[in-house]
């Protein structure tokens, strides 16, 4: 990994902006293609993944940005669970590797250049990348819905190429300025976060200061979501999941919660008791749908982050009587054991999302100085980007426990 170091000082032709780059107070619109020349020479190495379930570090061509695109630097991405499930089993749902692909979602980088039509940002801006790119011109665009815009290009699913490589050119309406204050590490966690900020702006107003709640799951989005329930103020918090030692870092992370250890052998009825109890709720019968003089303990809403069919089926019947399930985390195709008839006597409102729509902004306040959440911490692992494919393997290694990997590149680029 190649150190950035620090401009002269008395150079007329730089100004230092703190974060290791050199910026050039004369770059211009008119030459971008002078800059692609130059960039070339550090090439741009990229992770890729292919159809046969391989992955390996490739070279590829610098991007040159159309008139509404900016050029960046990646400085950070981290690797999300939906990478993983990309390169072994080939596919999330209907979303196919059917070619090579880059992978990579979860950025934020430098402005190296724009496009002649950008006026939001200008190169030296260190900024927050948002994966998504919608038409714009469809109904659900139209609506405020872009994430669910049919034409979206998102980053990391084919044919759209992903963010683990050096160079990106990208829609400069989706770049997002950082603050002075954060860091690249935690400009790239503004992407999972937003995944939580999605889910609990769609909870309508059921997860708030006081009110319980349920944390299905305590990965990467589990955490984060932990974190935002917190921050709204909601109590008591309970977080699930089969691996302990998971649940020890959302102890540390978090004190005062309440933790819950899966067991598999468990079904999603009995689990669910022994949950509800963590909130002071009684037993109930479930078989008869009997009376609960306690059911108002329990938790008002649940974050459900597995997207594992019995977790569901667990948060179904944890949750509180005219509650609110959120189903975040991503699962197979096709559910055959969610509890109907318990949601639908007790008017449990099962409610789902898919990725984020403008949770940018709210995401860079909440983390900029750590006033309202810190997640640094989830940061367990950082590669440089020639180390990708070894990042990746660590992901994949259960021996080597691990929650956010990161992979960085401060390679020192002048412009």
């Amino acid at each position: 990994m190649t150190t950035a170091t620090k401009a002269s000082p008395d150079d007329p032709a730089v100004e230092l902006n703190g974060h290791g780059l050199k910026r050039k107070k004369t770059a211009t619109h008119s030459n971008i293609d002078t800059l692609l020349e130059r960039l070339r020479t550090h090439g741009n190495p990229a992770l890729h993944v292919t159809p046969d379930h391989q992955i390996e570090l490739r070279s590829t061509d610098v991007p040159t940005p159309s008139p509404q695109e900016a050029l960046v630097h990646v400085r950070c991405t981290g690797i999300c669970g939906s990478d993983m499930h990309l390169w072994h089993r080939g596919a999330i749902g209907p979303l196919v590797v059917d070619r090579s692909c880059i992978l990579g979602h979860e950025p934020s980088g430098v402005v190296l250049a724009v496009g002649s039509e950008v006026t939001n940002i200008q190169p030296g801006d260190r900024v927050a990348i948002e994966p998504g790119v919608p038409c714009r011109k469809c109904w659900l665009c139209d609506a405020g819905k872009y994430n669910l815009c049919e034409d979206v290009k998102f980053a990391g699913v084919c044919p759209s190429a992903g963010t683990i490589r050096r160079f990106i050119a990208h829609d400069a309406r989706y770049l997002h300025k950082l603050p002075d204050s954060m860091t690249f590490a935690q400009g790239a966690l503004v992407e999972p976060l937003s995944v939580v900020l999605h889910a609990i702006k769609q909870c309508k107003g059921s997860i708030g200061i006081g009110r319980p709640a349920l944390i299905c799951g305590a990965g990467p989005i589990g955490l984060c979501a932990l974190a935002a329930a917190k921050a709204t103020g909601a109590w008591p918090l309970v977080i699930t999941d089969v691996d302990q030692s998971k649940l020890d870092f959302a102890r540390q992370m978090f004190p005062g919660i309440g933790t819950y250890l899966v067991e598999m052998s468990k079904a999603p009825a009995q689990c669910s008791e022994e949950i509800r109890a963590l909130y002071g709720c009684g037993p109930r019968k479930l078989e008869t749908a009997g009376p609960s003089k306690t059911e108002y303990n329990a938790p008002s809403t649940v974050l459900e982050c597995t997207g594992i069919e019995s977790s569901v089926a667990t948060a179904a019947y944890s949750c509180r009587r005219n509650g609110t399930v959120m189903v975040i985390g991503v699962g197979r195709s096709i559910m055959n054991n969610v509890p109907f008839m318990q949601l639908s006597l007790s008017e449990i409102e099962l409610r789902f999302i898919n990725r984020y729509s403008d949770t940018w902004p709210a995401g860079i306040n909440a983390l900029a100085g750590g006033q309202v959440m810190n997640l640094d911490a989830l940061v367990t692992h950082t590669f440089p980007l020639e180390q990708a494919v070894e990042a990746m393997n660590l992901c994949a290694d259960p021996a080597t426990p691990s929650i956010k990997v990161q992979i960085v590149d401060d390679t020192e680029i002048e412009i």
